[in-house]
């Protein structure tokens, strides 16, 4: 018999499913329900404090442990099939992850705040490496749309709340699990809870090793293989070593303590070391057309009109092979490449009960995130091996041609604090006034590394260095003005800077710098004949505004809520980067060409704004035994300053020896838009046994306004615009899952056969400059077999992907005016089988 009771321990963000249903509350109900999506209240912290989902006037998708077993959520990028409207993307590989939600994200480039941000245990992580494991989670949160007043950054398109776990002051306990699938992966987890003095101080030590074998074959060997490659007379030595894309090496400890020295006092902190030394994700070549290029490109590159002529027909063929054979990627000669992350993070969060009505809270966060990459973004095998004394390049031998690679290392750290003051009234009123600051930057020597077209190697790293400070201040309220007629309000006010710090690579040297050595290389150039051409600058941006939230909710009856609410979200001006001084970068507009262009008009990055209104209902039901709830929202956003990276390929041809131009792209504001739609989110179970779920998004986005910019090249303030069609959507119009559980009524071993199963559908979306990545449809399935004879003891088999879809899951260069394009495929059909102990 499960208890109609859940116990929230305070210092912890928990969302639980409360069994007091009338079904859980059955003496003579089955050993284990937990397989079939319980009925029960789900409880989330949205607006800072616990409270029923159901009563939560904004549109909210929560997911308890549980409900992520079901669906095999591995990665937290995994939860994009069961949230409605939310997408993953890692756009520039594995650390670089793009979250959008509502038709706002977050740009494969530069360092800024993404549009929407991710909170593990209410700290915000950055983007680099945000899609982290999810062993030992209490529950995952969605908060869709714009959060500008309650949580520590404000967001355009909403945030994303991870919890973990915390420390049970009350009773030892754990578990452990171990998986085992398709490509050896294989994966050990557990964690345990240690009452060290019984509802005073509890431990819980949690952690995960994971590992697989490389899914995406090298390509290489089988290509230069093929007679008609070998008759171009092309060979790549090595490409018999490449050892293939996308594995799986990953390590996770967590420690967490809780301490409550008296009552109405408690102190948690949570300690956490991730590491992920991998093999970078595998490019499908979608595109390879290197003729326009034969002459002015290739041919002083490699030194001849015949091998020019020979590496354009290889880069064809490579196309066709890798279409065929999608599946497998090109190597190219990066030897499988990198996707390096290494976090270290702490988390204390501290709360004291005042009163009845009062207490204080304070979050502090720590985290310092390494993240090191190599890419072969061309996705091309190698497609001449040099060799040769080059008269075009003074007589200097020819190296193995790189198409482009892309390679980054930043080694950052983050500090953020909010305190808050927190009050809730018996009458129903109740508040949160709050001060927040953050602070990330340099930790180490970081930089870029963007080889493109080079017969002479790979070109040395720059060093890169962004700061960013926030402090705000922030409030919101609740306020009944009937039992039924709540009014809620709330405003921020924030004041942030960016600064950036840039030197162009060393040749000497072959390496990056730290922050301080950064702005001492600036200073000793002062004065310098080459201070305005020699490529190092630094510079700064500031911005301060106000967010808000307001809105009424109205409940018609306990069950029923109907509710208003309208908010904005900002994000703060930015920084192109480098400093952009030289004359190829600072051209007269008389002057203007692909390779003489004026980019200081586009130096900083114009503050973005949200700013929607929304509309929507929360009804739970019990009609004739069947009980459930039906969710949905409809809004309307106003997106004013929306964001795109142009790119240098097919933009720019700066002259060779420009140091200040952009090392690959700039961000640029392109448009206006009006994002508009309508989601639901829907659960019934006709009996205990079965739960059927359905959550869908349907949104729109229209350009409002064209913003001046010109994608031809000649590019100078108020020059041009995007076409409407180039602008990008990065929400699909419509995506939705089918979810169902059911509890059989095979009881083996006096254990519970649960099967469960979801089918994920969506349209075109994200892409670059238009392009629409093609839509697909998932579907995942699970068995489990829960409380074998009695005991903790669970096995489960599941299947992702089951009708092993071929279908687009990322982008890396899909741009028309580039001679290449390549895209990220989602992985083919998944199996494996868990078995998981607790005690």
């Amino acid at each position: 018999m499960k208890k109609g009771i859940c116990r929230v321990l305070l210092g912890s963000s928990a969302l639980m499913i409360c069994s007091g249903q009338a079904w859980a509350e059955e003496d003579n109900a089955p050993a284990n329900t937990a397989g079939a999506q319980s009925t029960g209240e789900i409880i989330v912290t949205a607006r800072r404090t616990a409270e029923r989902l159901q009563d939560v006037p904004v549109a909210v998708a929560a997911f308890d442990s549980s409900a992520l077993q079901r669906s095999t959520v591995q990665e937290l990028s995994d939860v994009r099939t069961i949230a409605s409207g939310l997408n993953f993307n890692s756009e520039g590989g594995k650390s670089t992850t793009n979250v959008s939600l509502r038709g706002v994200g977050q740009l494969p480039v530069g360092l800024t705040t993404p549009g929407v941000v991710t909170y593990f245990n209410n700290i915000a992580i950055p983007s680099l490496g945000s899609s982290i494991p999810t062993y030992d989670i209490a529950n995952v949160q969605v908060l869709k749309g714009p959060q500008g007043t309650l949580f520590g950054k404000s967001t355009l398109g909403g945030a994303i709340l991870v919890n973990t776990v915390q420390p049970d002051l009350y009773d030892f306990g754990g578990y452990v699990k171990g998986t085992y699938g398709r490509w050896n992966y294989w994966a050990i987890e557990g964690a345990v809870n240690v009452p060290i003095v019984s509802e005073k101080i509890a431990l819980r030590i949690a952690g995960q090793i994971r590992r697989q074998d490389p899914r995406i074959r090298s390509l290489d060997a089988d290509f230069f293989a093929l007679p008609e490659v070998k008759a171009l007379g092309a060979t790549d030595p090595k490409a018999n070593s490449y050892p293939g894309f996308e594995n799986i090496k990953n390590d996770s400890v967590r420690v967490s303590l809780t301490i409550a020295p008296t009552e109405g006092i408690t102190n948690t902190t949570v300690a956490e070391y991730f590491k992920a030394d991998e093999l970078a994700s595998g490019l499908y070549l979608y595109k390879a057309d290197f003729a326009p290029l034969q002459s002015a490109v290739f041919l002083p590159l490699l030194g001849s009109a015949s091998r020019a002529a020979t590496a354009v027909q290889l880069a064809s063929l490579a196309e066709a092979y890798a279409q065929a054979h999608p599946r497998g990627a090109f190597d190219g000669g990066i030897d499988g490449g990198r996707a390096y992350r290494k976090s270290i993070a702490v988390v204390n969060t501290t709360d004291v009960e005042l009163s009845d009505s009062f207490s204080l809270r304070n979050i502090f966060g720590y985290r310092k995130n390494t993240n090191g990459q190599s890419i072969n973004t061309a996705a091309v095998p190698v497609l001449d091996q040099g060799g040769v004394a080059n008269p075009f390049l003074g007589g200097l031998v020819t190296q193995p041609f790189i198409t482009y690679y892309a390679e980054q290392r930043y080694v950052r750290d983050y500090i953020d604090n909010d305190f808050q003051f927190i009050y809730k009234g018996s009458g129903g009123l109740n508040g949160i006034l709050g001060v927040y600051y953050s602070v990330d930057g340099p930790a180490g020597p970081s930089g870029d590394q963007f080889t493109v077209f080079s017969s002479l190697g790979r070109v040395p790293p720059t060093t890169t260095h962004v700061k960013n400070q926030s402090l705000a201040v922030y409030g919101q309220f609740g306020i009944p003005l009937t039992d039924k007629l709540n009014f809620n309000i709330g405003g921020r006010y924030s004041w942030d800077k960016s600064e950036f710090c840039y030197n162009p690579g060393n040749t000497a040297t072959f390496a990056s710098v730290d922050f301080s050595q950064c702005k001492q290389n600036i200073a000793d150039r002062v004065g310098t004949p080459t201070e305005f051409s020699d490529g190092f600058g630094q510079a700064s941006v500031k911005d301060n505004y106000p967010t808000w939230t307001v809105g009424f909710d109205y409940k018609i009856s306990p069950d029923f809520m109907v509710y208003i609410t309208s908010r904005r979200g900002v994000r703060p001006k930015n920084l192109n980067f480098p400093l952009f001084e030289s004359p190829p970068v600072t051209c007269p507009s008389q002057a203007y060409s692909m390779s003489c262009v004026d980019l200081r008009g586009y130096q900083t990055i114009k503050q973005e704004r949200v700013t929607d209104v929304e509309i929507g209902e929360k009804l739970s039901f019990n009609v004739a035994g069947a009980q459930g709830r039906l969710n949905v929202a409809a809004f309307y956003s106003r997106y004013d300053n929306a964001t795109q990276f142009l790119s240098n390929s097919g933009n720019f041809l700066f002259p060779r020896g420009t140091l200040d131009a952009p090392p690959s792209s700039i961000i640029i504001n392109a448009a206006d838009l009006n994002i508009y739609g309508v989601e639901i989110d829907a659960s019934v179970s006709p009996d205990r046994n079965l739960t059927l779920g359905f959550n869908g998004a349907i949104t729109k986005t229209d350009v409002a306004k064209l913003l001046p910019i010109n994608t031809n090249g000649e590019l100078g303030p108020n020059v041009g615009s995007f076409g409407a069609d180039q602008i990008n959507r990065l929400t699909p119009t419509f995506s939705g899952t089918v979810t169902a559980s059911w509890i059989t009524p095979v009881h083996p071993a006096n254990a519970d056969v649960i099967i469960s199963g979801d089918l994920y559908m969506t349209a075109d979306y994200g892409g670059q400059q238009g392009y629409q990545l093609k839509g697909y449809s998932l579907a995942n399935g699970r068995i489990d077999v829960k409380g074998i004879a009695g005991t903790g003891l669970d096995l489960g088999f599941y299947v992702k992907n089951l009708f092993d879809v071929q279908y687009q899951a990322g982008v890396s260069v899909i741009l028309p005016n580039a001679p290449y394009n390549s895209l990220y495929l989602g992985p083919p059909r998944t199996w494996g089988v868990e078995a998981t102990y607790r005690f």
